[in-house]
């Protein structure tokens, strides 16, 4: 069964059940789905993957991406805090003033913070990795 992402050539999605499973040495540390998939990429963009899963894993790719982090913070703190991802008002300069005041709000809650000493909040932590740590402890 072949499933078709926005790619130029599809993946390859190989469909079995867990009846072929009961003498692999790995068994129990798989998945214990009825339903289960292997995906394999084309050569070339596993390849790439490979590639840039190393990259990521540099002090270089580390310092560029932590720039990203703190402008995915500041975002996702202006989506949590006034609710930015929708404007409320008709027309640009409205849009635009409320955009203004957004971001005057969001410097005196951190000015607020800073002078206070409050933290601003945690890194979130997902339902997966939640679950990997509570079996791991």
């Amino acid at each position: 069964m072949e499933r078709h992402r926005h790619r130029r050539r599809t993946p390859r999605h190989i469909d079995f059940s867990g009846a072929g499973c009961t003498s692999c040495p790995a068994k129990d540390t798989c998945t214990t789905a009825a339903y289960r998939v292997l995906t394999l990429l084309p050569r070339e963009e596993h390849e790439l993957l490979q590639q840039r899963r190393a990259e990521q894993q540099t002090e270089e790719w580390k310092k560029r991406y932590h720039t990203r982090a703190g402008v995915e913070g500041t975002i996702s703190q202006a989506v949590r805090r006034t609710g930015t991802r929708r404007t409320h008002y008709r027309g640009l300069a409205k849009t635009s003033l409320a955009q203004v005041l957004t971001a005057a709000a969001l410097n005196l809650y951190r000015l607020d913070a800073w002078w206070t000493g409050t933290p601003l909040g945690t890194t979130r932590i997902s339902h997966y990795e939640q679950l990997a740590l509570s079996h791991a402890a």
